[in-house]
């Protein structure tokens, strides 16, 4: 008996979907296809059971209507406003939006990011087990206390500051839901392709294009992927772009490491042009110890943090549950229903 065919649409790269495949069930037989042309698409789809996609891949009313055995969508990822419901309601076809643990995680991370270089934190957490101050210490209660005994004036807050994320997929998405509890002057994002109003109004988020994002921002977060547009050899977070931003602005990189020029980074941090800069991937990984930015990190007043590459930790590696709503279709179970959420 023929295994039932999936197909697997994504906009990721080849380490990503090796790993997909690797976690594909043995019950199935999985086609993995990155970025397809409608002509390879009209070839595949009239032969497919069931449809995988994650980022930058819509489904499209053609594509259902060739698709004549296809029983059910799977979206990875929380969005899914360019699947287009209302045919594939009419075929009978189940649609599962499944959220994406690592993006969840890396928003949450971006966001502790955020607030650690905008509060510097690392200063701080040097400054309370470093040497003490000239007064001596006293045992507080109500009235006496030892508040600010560094006599910080430049710790700041994410209150009333404009942020700006770069390369506004999932990860962004998520990180745009996280920031609708602080009161923002205003989020602002880029990507290849807008997003419609049905997403944007809700996250509060206002498409700008790359120079805008730039030069408003008192934090910019760059969740930019790799490519050749985006190295900043070619393009991407050189220092002409880092030129571009405010005076006092502060940078969160959570996106491919080669996209940013760590040596322009380091640059504006040391002439004040950039308040601080929070980073969890590199050019070369794992970073080497004595590179110029872990040497410039270990200064306790420098407002740069590292971390080595864990927004993503802890969060379940294993992609078998790329496939989980459709082998519980198979088995019969409760397929997850048709969701807009």
């Amino acid at each position: 008996m023929a295994r039932p065919r999936v197909l697997f649409l994504t906009d990721r790269g080849e380490r990503h979907q090796q790993s997909a495949l690797a976690a594909a069930p043995p019950e199935l037989e999985v086609i993995m296809r990155r970025r397809p042309s409608e002509a390879e698409l009209a070839t595949l789809l009239p032969s497919i059971d069931f449809l995988i996609s994650e980022r930058n891949q819509p489904i499209t009313e053609a594509m259902i209507q060739r698709a004549k055995n296809l029983k059910m969508i799977v979206r990875l990822g929380s969005l899914d406003h360019d699947i287009a419901y209302g045919p594939a309601l009419v075929a009978g076809i189940h649609v599962v939006v499944q959220p994406v643990m690592g993006t969840i995680y890396c928003a949450e991370h971006a966001l502790m990011m955020m607030l650690a270089v905008v509060k510097r934190l690392g200063r701080s957490l040097n400054a309370a087990v470093s040497a003490p101050p000239s007064f001596g210490p006293q045992r507080t209660d109500e009235d006496t206390f030892a508040f600010n005994w560094r006599a910080f004036s430049d710790i700041g807050a994410l209150t009333e500051k404009t942020v700006a994320i770069l390369g506004m997929g999932e990860i962004g998405v998520e990180l745009a839901r996280l920031l609708r509890g602080f009161r923002l002057a205003g989020i602002l994002y880029n990507k290849r392709t807008p997003y419609p109003d049905e997403v944007a109004y809700p996250l509060n988020v206002h498409y700008a294009d790359w120079r805008e994002c730039l030069r408003r921002a008192d934090v910019l977060v760059s969740l930019l992927p790799y490519s050749v547009e985006t190295d900043f050899r070619n393009g991407g977070l050189n220092a002409g772009a880092l030129a571009q931003m405010k005076r006092g602005a502060h940078l969160v990189h959570l996106g491919s490491g080669s996209v940013l020029d760590e040596q322009a980074l380091i640059k504006a941090l040391q002439d004040g042009r950039l308040a601080g800069a929070a980073l969890d991937t590199y050019e070369y990984e794992p970073l080497p110890l004595d590179h110029p930015l872990a040497q410039y990190a270990r200064q306790p007043d420098s407002n740069l943090l590292l971390t080595p590459h864990t927004a993503a930790a802890s969060a379940p590696g294993n992609r078998a549950d790329d496939y989980a709503a459709i082998l519980n279709y198979l088995r019969g179970g409760d397929e997850a229903v048709m969701s807009s959420d």
